[in-house]
């Protein structure tokens, strides 16, 4: 009995910590939907949420873990992206970085600039 018992103790000292949580949801509208907790694996470190909007009319969030991320942000013509990473528990709590609306500008070169060229020339 004493053996087993040191056994346990010794497997449990020598178990490494417990893995990353995480909330996780693919391309939900609202961040209340976005509240799913997942246990990531061990060699997961970061906990992400991206934020993508499309002409300031839709915006999709998405959560996760994943073992390498970098902050990052891009402007596309007809929206823009931003992803945020985090390294504690259930740290990806809130969305990501507010998404600036696309300018005016961008919008009118969007839709111009395929007028201007014809098929197959972009």
């Amino acid at each position: 009995m004493k053996t087993i018992l040191a056994l346990l103790v010794i497997g449990l000292a020598l178990q490494s910590g417990a893995a990353l949580q995480c909330y996780s949801c693919t391309a939900q509208v609202n961040n209340r939907d976005c509240q799913k907790v997942q246990n990531c694996s061990h060699t997961d470190t970061y906990c992400w949420t991206s934020r993508v909007g499309a002409i300031g009319v839709l915006e999709f969030i998405s959560k996760g873990c994943t073992s390498d991320c970098v902050d990052d942000s891009d402007n596309y013509y007809f929206g823009k992206k931003n992803i945020t990473c985090c390294s504690t528990d259930l740290c990806n709590a809130s969305r990501a970085y507010a998404l600036k609306p696309t300018t005016t500008l961008g919008l009118l070169t969007a839709l111009i600039v395929p007028l201007l060229w014809g098929p197959g020339q972009l």
